[in-house]
């Protein structure tokens, strides 16, 4: 590997870090410095990953024009310069100092310097987008020091994004000049510098949103749990997608070295790749937004509901992503696996095929060179006059040798000579027997000179497969139609033995077979001489010897079996047989194993997951009644200062609950409207005691210092990031449905539905409370109250819920209930 391809790897590797750094970000708080960077970095991600696959797939630099080279990084430049602009402080936008026009008196030169060596379009948009950046960063810079006492905040992403430019100035004039190696070049430096630098632009947009980011409130440990999902899904997405491109441009380049496919030369091979990495930046920005918007509805929609259904929600959303992903990884894993264990399959059996091909055929080579041997010798005592009694006393000699020192399955040789037939083993043809009317003779003239194995055949009297091996030696002395030919006749039983023996890993069998359909050789000696089609079928025959990459698929005896096949001399096939569920026994084995191993890893992690949600659980729950007894306790002593309304704000709790109940809303809600009415008089903390528990009327000065109670609690309770509704009832439960109330003067739906249902509440309890300057009212003055309240005081919809309450409590139950309640809580 040259170090320029390490440094294209390296750019290439931190940029996809850098995409998923800032869609890690993105997901936890979707602000807009984020998309700026996360389109940075896709956009250098455009040329960058063609360029890098294309160097690492083909060995060579991609010849590509100016405008496709450039397009994505030029596009990076112009996106991060849009960020700088908006990323930066607003104070500073209108600030000028001279140290700003620095970046004018260094890159100027620089530019002379770069167009020598051609590029002048691209050198013009390049320098002068990131000169104007370099002024921007530099503005922001000079501003904060200017005005640091006042505690402005540090442009944390301008200095970076200053010190990424400068490294990839250093990168740029480094190019310009040549240095006796590669170790002494310093863009090699300056260029990895630059890419690790990208993740200080990320870095500096953080630190720039970390105190805004602070008073965003506390995130559960069940959004939290979410949030990894939804990041560790992009993380197997764009890493997935990337890989893929990464290996089908291995595959093209395969099918570019055999000449088939698609891609038929290297400009479209480059076309693919830059079409892939512009598409897989589609697809990554699609990602993010329906991620992110996914995420922002979730969230938005658990904010709704209680932290215990929430968290519940949470859990089952975990463990659903997670199963997906181990049903991905298992099924990635397995599907590896079982192809790894099916390729190891079959390369043993084709190995053993060709082992049983290889030895038949040296088995039947030493036949042929013995016969050549003989042939030869009886041609020559032929051509030199020898008798026929002198050739047959050969031959005799010859039988019995081969026998003994080769052989003892080659059975015989025999010969036909000037139309005489001579045996080896003394055999005597019987009358009218014609040798050239045999099978023999006539492959043996049909072969021209050439050594052939005739088709076997099963002998009589022995039961053996016989084969024989023939060759015409010259014209014999009876014509131009007879013809001299030397025979040996062998017997198949070591091909028998070599048969029998072939398996693979214990499992199938093996037989040969001739063209013809005759079995020569099984593992089963009693098929041994039958038709191969009449045996397995039909069809058979057709598919040994139309088998492609040495197998076949078959059914025998209504079970699929593979047949792997291999010629013998280009005369015979040798054929191993072997049913797939024996063949692919050890791979559904793995398969299987692997499948448990996911189930109980899965089954683990879900345990923990599930500890984890009761763990949290509890310590939720604890710290709710914690909660709950902390703000009874402080409503209990807001209450205490008016002398008169001791356990109002729990009445008022209790009455919002009931009312909550009877309009649907759910049991979360109902709680979250129960802690509101516990605290929505919270502001009176803030209100003098003579003032609350003044025993005649209040002057408008005094009701003024009431009214502020609203404000005041407000503000107290907005602190409370998580419930934002606590301030917004506190505030908003003296507005009137008629916009007459206070702070604010709402009206109808614009005020908060909480605040309406607390109103109620508060004035029921208001009425049916003793006062200083009245009694209790009695109920029918109540229900007239509402009545006429309706739409003017009080939402309709609500008022005429609390009229159905009333009219269900003549004897003031409700309230006792609550005092009770208030009482005890």
């Amino acid at each position: 590997m040259t170090f320029e391809t390490f440094e294209n790897i390296v750019s290439l590797f931190f940029i996809i870090i850098g995409i998923l750094y800032c869609v890690f970000k993105y997901v936890k708080s979707p602000k807009r410095g984020y998309v700026f960077l996360a389109v940075f970095f896709l956009a250098n991600f455009l040329s960058e990953y063609y360029w890098t696959v294309y160097v690492l797939v083909m060995n060579d630099y991609p010849e590509v024009s100016e405008f496709v080279a450039y397009l994505g990084w030029n596009v990076g430049y112009f996106v991060l310069l849009a960020a700088v602009f908006f990323l930066r402080p607003k104070e500073a936008r209108r600030f000028f100092h001279p140290v700003m026009l620095l970046p004018l008196l260094t890159n100027i030169p620089q530019y002379i310097l770069y167009i020598q060596y051609g590029g002048v379009l691209n050198n013009t948009w390049e320098i002068g987008i990131t000169t104007l950046t370099m002024i921007i960063c530099i503005q922001g810079l000079m501003y904060y020091r200017k005005h640091r006492k006042e505690k402005t905040g540090f442009p944390w992403f301008s200095l970076f994004t200053l010190i990424y430019l400068v490294f990839h100035y250093g990168m740029w004039t480094s190019s310009c000049f040549d240095y006796d190696s590669e170790l002494t070049n310093p863009y090699l430096y300056f260029s990895v510098l630059g890419s690790l630098s990208g993740f200080l632009l990320v870095y500096g947009v953080s630190r720039q949103y970390e105190d805004q980011a602070a008073k965003d409130g506390v995130t559960f440990t069940g959004e939290l749990r979410f949030q990894v999902l939804i990041q560790a899904i992009a993380a197997f997405i764009i890493v997935g997608i990337c890989a893929l491109g990464f290996f089908s441009a291995f595959s093209i380049k395969r099918s570019l070295d055999e000449q088939h496919g698609l891609i038929r030369n290297e400009g479209q091979m480059l076309i693919y790749l830059f079409v892939i990495s512009a598409a897989l930046i589609v697809l990554i920005l699609g990602l993010i937004y329906l991620l992110t918007s996914r995420y922002r509805r979730i969230v938005a929609k658990q904010a709704k509901l209680s932290e215990s259904r929430r968290s519940r929600l949470n859990l089952f959303f975990t463990i659903g992503v997670t199963l997906i992903l181990m049903v991905v990884a298992a099924v990635y894993n397995s599907v590896t696996l079982y192809r790894s264990a099916v390729v190891s399959v079959y390369e043993d059996a084709e190995e053993k095929i060709e082992t049983m091909s290889t030895e038949l055929e040296n088995y039947l080579t030493m036949g042929v060179t013995t016969l050549r041997a003989m042939a030869d010798s009886v041609d020559l005592m032929e051509k030199s006059g020898r008798s026929t009694e002198e050739i047959t006393e050969f031959i005799i000699d010859q039988t019995t040798r081969q026998a003994e020192q080769f052989d003892e399955n080659f059975t015989g040789l025999y010969a036909y000579i000037n139309g005489e037939y001579l045996d080896g083993l003394g055999w005597v043809p019987p009358e009218g027997y014609e040798p050239t009317s045999r099978d023999w003779y006539k492959a043996a003239v049909e072969a021209n000179g050439e050594v052939v194995i005739v088709s076997p055949y099963l002998d009589a009297q022995t039961g053996s497969v016989v084969i024989t091996i023939a060759e015409r030696i010259s014209s014999g002395s009876g014509g131009t139609d007879s013809h001299n030919v030397v025979c040996l006749d062998v017997i198949v039983n070591h091909i028998k033995e070599v048969t029998k023996e072939v398996e693979i890993a214990g499992k199938g069998y093996g037989m040969v077979v001739n063209p013809d359909g005759f079995i020569i050789a099984h593992r089963e000696d009693d098929l041994n001489g039958e038709d191969v089609t009449e045996v397995y079928g039909e069809g058979i025959l057709e598919s040994i010897m139309n088998a492609e990459d040495g197998r076949t698929s078959v059914t025998i005896d209504g079970k699929l079996c593979t047949l792997f096949v291999e010629p013998v001399m280009g005369q015979w096939y040798a054929v191993i047989v072997i049913g797939n569920d024996e063949l692919l026994e050890d791979a559904y084995t793995q398969l299987a194993i692997t499948i448990m191993v996911s189930i109980i890893i899965f089954c683990l992690i879900s345990f923990f997951y599930y500890s984890s949600y009761k763990n949290e659980r509890l310590y939720v729950k604890k710290v709710e009644e914690m909660n709950l007894q902390i703000v009874t306790t402080l409503a209990t002593a807001i209450d205490a200062k008016d002398n008169y309304t001791n356990g109002h704000s729990s009445r008022v709790a209790d009455y919002a609950r009931m009312i909550a109940a009877r309009t649907g809303h759910s049991p979360a809600e109902q709680d979250e409207i129960y802690m509101m009415g516990l605290l929505h008089d919270v502001g009176k903390i803030g209100v003098p005691d003579e003032v609350i528990n003044k025993p005649s009327k209040l002057t408008d000065e005094e009701y003024a210092v009431i009214k502020k109670h609203s404000e005041i609690g407000a503000g107290i309770l907005e602190s409370i990031k998580e419930r934002p509704g606590l301030a917004m009832v506190a505030r908003s439960h003296h507005e009137r449905y008629d916009g007459t109330g206070y702070p604010d003067q709402l009206s109808g739906e614009n005020i908060p539905e909480e605040a309406r249902i607390i109103a109620v509440a508060d004035a029921y309890d208001a009425m049916t409370s003793r006062r200083s300057y009245r009694e209790i009212m009695s109920q029918e003055k109540v229900l007239n109250e509402f009545r006429n309240g309706r739409g003017t005081q009080f939402d309709p919809k609500y008022a005429d819920v609390m009229i159905e309450l009333i009219k269900e409590d003549p004897d003031y139950n409700m309230r006792e209930k609550c005092r009770i309640s208030g009482d005890q809580s």
